[in-house]
């Protein structure tokens, strides 16, 4: 049986709580998803971990904007990967670029040398590198477990062509996880094309007390019960 894998990227308990009920398979746990998100800070993390039975990967960014980090900021991702990794979690996901947007693969090698028991995911800084194909095989040799990508484009579904190339050449040796404008309308199309891990904020228009968007129980329901028909 081929599993899939609904990821559902959440920032507040209202998201987290939805994506139980919703019977989603893992949670991407974020701060301040109108920055795109930001490293969580330990008050939620516990509250989050009390609570979710789900494996939880947990976001590693210190600030919204490009990639490339400063001798300060990368002070404080490393900070933060020794704070967070105290919890209960169950993977780490982060990503750093050169000014060229090459991958960091210093920096990257030594934070996933810093969690060696942890699932690293490389998130959608890979959107903007300047040879996908280069940093796929940078990340395998880095042992990096999954990438999470629109296939350099805005939405996955307008870069499902690079997606679906990188996934048939490198899945044996990596995931590959469309993100990036996946819904309950368009889930099937990723699902068909054989990858078995999606991720989603499956936003909903109400918002909780920060402004950020909450997932959308009804949507969550949707792209899991749309998975379980390629299992």
């Amino acid at each position: 049986m081929n599993k899939i894998i609904i990821e559902i990227c959440c920032s507040s308990m209202a998201s987290v709580l939805n994506a139980i009920k919703g019977k989603a398979h893992r949670i991407e746990l974020c701060q301040d998803l109108l920055a795109d998100g930001l490293s969580p800070s330990s008050e939620f993390l516990k509250e989050i971990t009390a609570v979710c039975k789900l494996p939880i990967h947990v976001l590693v960014r210190p600030r919204a904007g490009n990639f490339f980090y400063n001798s300060a900021e990368i002070k404080q991702i490393e900070k933060d990967i020794e704070r967070i990794k105290k919890f209960p979690i169950q993977g780490i996901v982060i990503g750093a670029l050169n000014k060229d947007n090459s991958l960091a693969t210093e920096l990257l090698d030594k934070w996933k040398k810093m969690c060696p028991n942890l699932d690293f995911t490389f998130h959608r800084a890979f959107d903007v590198v300047k040879d996908p194909e280069k940093a796929i095989l940078q990340l395998i040799n880095l042992g990096y477990n999954r990438v999470l990508t629109s296939g350099t484009e805005p939405k996955a579904t307008e870069g499902l062509d690079l997606l679906k190339k990188l996934n048939s050449k490198y899945s044996n040796h990596i995931t590959l996880m469309p993100g990036g404008g996946v819904n309950h309308k368009n889930a099937h199309q990723f699902l068909e094309a054989g990858f078995n891990q999606i991720h989603l904020s499956a936003k909903d228009k109400n918002e909780n007390f920060s402004g950020d968007p909450v997932s959308n129980l009804n949507i969550i329901k949707s792209v899991v019960e749309t998975a379980s028909q390629f299992e």
